[in-house]
Parts: C-alpha cells; sequence; structure tokens
C-alpha cells in the first residue's frame, strides 16, 4: 500500500474517525494526518508503517469516494464567492508555503499572528478586520476540504484537491547516514534561507564565478558551516569543522540543499539569470528533456504535445473512404519518462483534443485498454493520476479555458514561449519512438518519397481505421513503458544509487515508493467530465438534440421534460461530450459543483451508434450530398412525370376531335345510362376466369372439377371473380 497526499482514512469504526493524509515526507516516513471532524483539529505527526500495518490488517480502510471532495465549474462560481475565496487564499498562501514550520505547533501561533499583523497594516480595507481565528478557520477548511484553492470557497463543505506542502519535524527525518560521524539534520527555515543566499549567489548569476549546483553547495558550506583559519606555515585559508554544527547533527547534504533549492527557485528566471537572455532563448533544448533537476518524482511535472501521424486511416462506415492522417496526442511524466496519457483523434490539434488527452492520464488503463480488446493488468500501465504542473503549447493550453483545471484539481499551467517547441524535448522524443515500431509494416505509412516525382502516393495503400490505429499506438506505449531503455536518461544519485534501470515503469514505480508526496488521483468521471467540451443542446419533443442526434436520461423522463416541450416549447440545456464516442452525452446540472447525469441516443439516432463527432459529420455531409442529388433527380422525375401527363392530355384532345354541337342539357342528360354501358363494357374486358387469360376474353375457361359429395350450387356455372363494383355495390351517380 503506498499512501498519497490526499488519501481519506477512517482509522476507527463507523464514519466518525476520518483522517485526511495531508503531508508525506520523502522517504514516505512519516505522515501529517488531519481530522476531518471535530470542532478545531489541528495536523498531527504519524509514522507511515502504522497506517499501513491498519490498512492490511483492515483496522484502517481507504475511503475511496472522498466525502469532503468536489469539483466545482469555474464558470458557475458566483463573483462574490471567487472573491471570498481569492482573499482567503491570499492571506494563507505564505502559511502553507512555508513548511515545515505550518505544521509545528511551537511556530504556528508565531507565523499566524505575522500574517495577521501584515494583513492588518496593508492596503487592502476588507484584510484590516482580519483576526487570528479567522485564519485558523481558512487553514482548517483548506485541509480538511482537500488542500486546493476552491476549498476555502464559501458554502461549499466537500471541495477537493492537492496539497503542495512539506514537512520535517524536530527529529531526523530520512534513511539514517551509515558513515561519518554526523548523525544528520533536518532542514529549519534558518537553512533555507542559506540555501537561498547561497543559490542566488553561486548558481543563479550569469557572471564568470557562476558554479555548478553542486559547486554552490560547496561554496555554502566553505561560507557557512566552517571555520577559517590562515595556516601560519602556508598562509593559506583552512577550512574546520564547527563544534555546534557537529553536535546538531551535521552540515546539510548536497540532497538536502538540492530539494530545497529546487523546490524553492522553481522558476524560468533562474535560468535566464544563468546563460543570459540570448542564450537562454536560443538554448533552452533539452533542459527539461534530459534534466530532473527541475521534478522531485513521478507527478511532479507532465509535458503534452502532439503530433500529426505519418499514416493515412481509412473509414470505419466504409473502407474504401480514406480520412487522412490521424492527430496523437502523448502526455509524459518528466521524472520517469512514463507515457501517462493518449488521445488520437481526426480533429486538429487544438484545446479539446488536449484535455481529452490529460483526461486519459486519470483514466483507469486496464479499462481503457478493454475499450480496444487489450488485456493488460494494473502494473503494465500504472499511470491514473494528474499532474503538479502540465506544460504545453500556448495554442493549445489556453488561459481562459484552465480555471477549472487550475482551481479544482490543483494543476499548474505553463505555457512554451512563442517558436520555443523545443522546451518540450521530453514527449517530442517520444513521437521518434512509437512510429519505429509500426512503420515497417503498416500499409498507408509515409515513407521518405513521399510526394516525390515517381514516388508512391500512400494513401491508396491505407488500411487502418481510427480504432485499429489506436490498438497499435497503445501495444507501442506498453511497450515502450514497460521495456524501452532510456540511454540518456538523467540519473538523480539516489535513483542511480538504487541501481533502478532507466525503464520508465520501472522508475515510476521507484519514485511512487520514494518519492510520491505530490501524487493526487481523482475520480476518473470527474476528471473527464471537467475537461470534456461544453456546449447547449435543446431540449425538444422527441429527445434532447444535440449534434443533429438525439438523447435520453432518466432526469429528463422523470421530470416529464419532451412532454414539456411539446406544450411549451424547446428550451436549451449545457452538455459535455467526448468527440471520440458520441453515444452517449453528459447533462451539467444545476448548481457549481461537478453534478452531471449521462444521456444515451434515443432509438431515433440508432444508426449513429458507435461512430465518433468526425464520422458523425462525415455521414451528415454525405446524406446532405445524397438528398442534394436526390432533389435534383426528383425534379428531373417530375419533369418527365409531368410531360407524360401533358402527352396523355394532348392525345386525349385530339381524339375527341370538334366539341359537339349538341346541347349542354342533352349532353347531361343521360349521364346515368352512359355510365352503365360503360361499366357493362369494362367488365367483359376486366373479368377474371380461372385458366383464362385476361387480355383474350373469348379463350374457353377450363373445366371445373367439383369435390367428391360436393354437389354446385343450382345455377352456379359462372366462377370468375366478382367486379369492385359488384363488391361495393352499384354507384351510378354522375
Amino acid at each position: 500500500m503506498i499512501l498519497k497526499i490526499g488519501d481519506v482514512l477512517n482509522i476507527g469504526p463507523g464514519s466518525s474517525n476520518l483522517v485526511r493524509v495531508i503531508w508525506l515526507t520523502a522517504d514516505q516516513a512519516t505522515a501529517v494526518i488531519f481530522s476531518l471532524q471535530g470542532d478545531n483539529p489541528l495536523p498531527a505527526l504519524t509514522p507511515v508503517e502504522t497506517l499501513e500495518v491498519g490498512l492490511r490488517s483492515k483496522e484502517i480502510s481507504l475511503v475511496v469516494d472522498d466525502p469532503f471532495q468536489v469539483i466545482a465549474q469555474e464558470e458557475k462560481i458566483k463573483d462574490g464567492d471567487k472573491r471570498k475565496r481569492d482573499r482567503a487564499w491570499k492571506l494563507i498562501q505564505p502559511l502553507i508555503e512555508d513548511t515545515p514550520a505550518i505544521f509545528s505547533a511551537n511556530r504556528r501561533g508565531e507565523l499566524i499572528a505575522e500574517v495577521v499583523d501584515k494583513a492588518r497594516n496593508g492596503t487592502d480595507p476588507e484584510m484590516n478586520r482580519i483576526t487570528v481565528a479567522q485564519v485558523y478557520v481558512y487553514l482548517r477548511r483548506y485541509w480538511q476540504r482537500g488542500m486546493t484553492k476552491n476549498a476555502l470557497l464559501p458554502d461549499y463543505p466537500n471541495c477537493g484537491g492537492r496539497g503542495k506542502t512539506r514537512n520535517a519535524g524536530d527529529k531526523k527525518r530520512g534513511r539514517p547516514r551509515k558513515f561519518g560521524r554526523q548523525k544528520g539534520t533536518n532542514v529549519t527555515p534558518e537553512m533555507r534561507k542559506l540555501f537561498a543566499v547561497a543559490y542566488d549567489r553561486y548558481y543563479a548569476t550569469a557572471g564568470v564565478e557562476r558554479y555548478t549546483l553542486r559547486g554552490a553547495y560547496g561554496r555554502m558550506v566553505s561560507d557557512f558551516y566552517s571555520v577559517k583559519e590562515i595556516d601560519p606555515e602556508t598562509n593559506r585559508v583552512e577550512h574546520y569543522r564547527q563544534d555546534e554544527i557537529e553536535q546538531q547533527g551535521g552540515i546539510p547534504t548536497f540532497e538536502q540543499f538540492q530539494y530545497w533549492s529546487n523546490k524553492d527557485h522553481l522558476r524560468l528566471d533562474i535560468k535566464r539569470k544563468r546563460l543570459g537572455e540570448k542564450l537562454y532563448d536560443k538554448d533552452m533544448r533539452g533542459l527539461l528533456g534530459t534534466s530532473n533537476a527541475e521534478v522531485i518524482g513521478p507527478g511532479s511535472r507532465y509535458q503534452i504535445d502532439a503530433t500529426i501521424a505519418d499514416v493515412y486511416l481509412v473509414s470505419r462506415l466504409d473502407p474504401n473512404l480514406i480520412i487522412g492522417r490521424p492527430v496523437l496526442y502523448v502526455v509524459i511524466d518528466v521524472f520517469s519518462r512514463l507515457i501517462t496519457g493518449i488521445y488520437i483523434g481526426l480533429e486538429g490539434p487544438s484545446w479539446v483534443s488536449a484535455m481529452m488527452a490529460l483526461a486519459n492520464t486519470a483514466m483507469d488503463k486496464v479499462a481503457y485498454c478493454a475499450q480496444f480488446g487489450i488485456a493488460i493488468q494494473p502494473e503494465d500501465w500504472p499511470a491514473h493520476h494528474l499532474p503538479g504542473i502540465l506544460l504545453g503549447d500556448r495554442g493549445e493550453i489556453e488561459s481562459g479555458k484552465i480555471d477549472t483545471l487550475i482551481n479544482s484539481f490543483n494543476v499548474a499551467v505553463e505555457n512554451t514561449s512563442s517558436y520555443r517547441a523545443d522546451w518540450k524535448g521530453v514527449v517530442e522524443s517520444r513521437f521518434r519512438l512509437l512510429p519505429a515500431k509500426f512503420k515497417a509494416y503498416t500499409p498507408g505509412y509515409i515513407n521518405v518519397d513521399y510526394r516525390q516525382r515517381g514516388g508512391t502516393d500512400y494513401r491508396l495503400d491505407a488500411a487502418l481505421n481510427l480504432d485499429e490505429f489506436t490498438k497499435i499506438i497503445i501495444n507501442c506505449v506498453l511497450h515502450y513503458n514497460n521495456s524501452h531503455e532510456i540511454k540518456s536518461y538523467d540519473y538523480d544519485r539516489d535513483v542511480k544509487a538504487d541501481g533502478v534501470p532507466a525503464i520508465p515503469c520501472d522508475l515510476w514505480e521507484w519514485g511512487l515508493r520514494h518519492r510520491s508526496g505530490a501524487m493526487r488521483s481523482f475520480p476518473q468521471e470527474l476528471v473527464r467530465f471537467s475537461l470534456m467540451p461544453k456546449e447547449q443542446a435543446s431540449v425538444t419533443e422527441t429527445g434532447i438534440y444535440f449534434k443533429g442526434r438525439y438523447y435520453t436520461c432518466k432526469c429528463a423522463m422523470e421530470e416529464r421534460w419532451f412532454d414539456k416541450a411539446r406544450q411549451d416549447g424547446r428550451w436549451k440545456v449545457t452538455v459535455s461530450y467526448d468527440p471520440r464516442d458520441m453515444d452517449a452525452i453528459y447533462l451539467h446540472l444545476l448548481g457549481a459543483k461537478m453534478n452531471f447525469e449521462v444521456c444515451a441516443l434515443t432509438d431515433r439516432s440508432r444508426a449513429d451508434r458507435h461512430l465518433s463527432l468526425w464520422e458523425i459529420d462525415q455521414v451528415d455531409q454525405r446524406d446532405k450530398h445524397r438528398q442534394a442529388d436526390a432533389r435534383t433527380d426528383a425534379l428531373l422525375a417530375a419533369a418527365n412525370t409531368d410531360a407524360a401527363n401533358e402527352q396523355v392530355i394532348k392525345d386525349a384532345i385530339e381524339r375527341r376531335g370538334e366539341p359537339s354541337k349538341a346541347s349542354a342539357a342533352s349532353r347531361t342528360s343521360n349521364i346515368r345510362g352512359n355510365r352503365a354501358e360503360e361499366k357493362q363494357a369494362n367488365r367483359a374486358t376486366e373479368t377474371f376466369r380461372p385458366g383464362q387469360d385476361a387480355s383474350g376474353p373469348n379463350r374457353p375457361s377450363a373445366e371445373v372439377v367439383q369435390f367428391p359429395g360436393k354437389a354446385p350450387p343450382a345455377g352456379k356455372t359462372d366462377y370468375s371473380l366478382p367486379s369492385l363494383d359488384e363488391i361495393l355495390g352499384d354507384d351510378d351517380g354522375a
């Protein structure tokens, strides 16, 4: 069992002993838990081993459905509530970031008092009356409701999110030192200040005296953790141990310096200072792709990018229809290089496709692969988490559409600068690896001679549809995650010391055991719902109309929406949808919470089941072309019919000849008699007799054979079928 920040545990019988894990040490030895019940709970330290023993013995249980977590839709939160949330966040953010001090009972009161004093003396009039009690309320609300910004929303008893803080208590944490006489020391706020001075002075600089991170660490030890004396014999400066520091556990390690420096200085302007403006913009390629200095462990940072695959596909509806090249989105964890999510579609690179790829990262991969007939074990593709930071392109990660992602899931979003796609070196290198597994034997794959004079037109070789290509990509991802060795992997010291092979799944597994404090997972349906595109649908008398299709749901049936629409007219509702699967849409229910109901296709739209939005559009386009051609054919057929009818009328007029000279009275006086004569003449030609050709009324009738013992009725000699007048009765009316 691997605990994660945000996990809710039931540590006693019933549901009155719920606690949340709000922090884990880097080595997973100690956890900070926070009671979700009680009037004034405070953080408490507990050994992780104790919790895991309880979990294994069933004395402690993991609460899967977090009763305090809710994902709020940013656009539905009232402006007043947003202001209250942002004001509370501004107030407690310094406290949250000041770890481990905020978890210390001795330091917490002093820190809160400083924040309150600063707020009261600030320029914001709404902050002038802040009290210590209010700050405690905000902190408790933040820890209780999942450690997200949205946890501070008023009247939201169930909010969730991911925590970011780290802690160290008074007792030495982490692995004990095996060698040397120094026992080791915890990093204090004072030490972090020294780290920051050394980092800024020796590392975050573009001067001649620029050091590597390890060199900056050495200068820090020289400046702050040693005694300097001049040797009278050599006239050189000598450094000696400080007894006071030795008594306190010794000099901080390089790993501690590296960890806290990277945590406190996770800013791009550090690299800009070191390289200078021009070199920074020119030579950033590889910093994210080859170095793990900016990531702590799995889930710290994901990179996302898209490419147009070099293969042509055919339609699932008609294999003879070539539909072009698909767009492949890949999401990669920077620490382990594990491919955490994919999305394959037919729309161009866009926000929608990028978010569907991100939603795939939070999906159970066993269930996802099963959709395509691929059976795997959970360890074959273990990722089902959202990242702490997501790096993408500006065109796809649009600022106006990420508020829910940021505030509800605590995912920080970073955009690459314009024309700086090279910043995503990790994910872009995967695009070169995946096609290498299948291009040699894939029909429709584009080779180097494409579009050269005399070259092969690979479009004509296309045979794979979208689902089949997706299966191939999944198989390639599984192979890459479990078998591909990353030869250029940038090892951290402790990763290399443990002998971890540079295979994504192995690195991911090691990181979960040792550095999983930042990992957070959310219910996949909530993630998908929040990231899917949203549009308006119409409630009509025949169903919920969306994209030319009709849907229904339990809510609509119970509340008789369709009856109301027939009587009072249609109205609009908000729905979310997955462009790759239009068999269902997701109806937004009232309120800001992420509440929804799944709507299924009605029988009226049964012909469109199992189709993507792009395929539905293709069907619609094809039907429109067919209907347009049919309308033209119908017009021509109508013209032919009119011409034939006109000819019949013309022949009749010519046959009649000149109109009779008789009076109107004489011509209309014997219509009944004329009708009777015409009927009699029709009977002679229309009467059907068995064995007699209707076209030959004078042909002899066949012999009628009677059943044995059955005599024919008296006078019955005519066995022909009756005429229509005989059946319906004679009507000689004019």
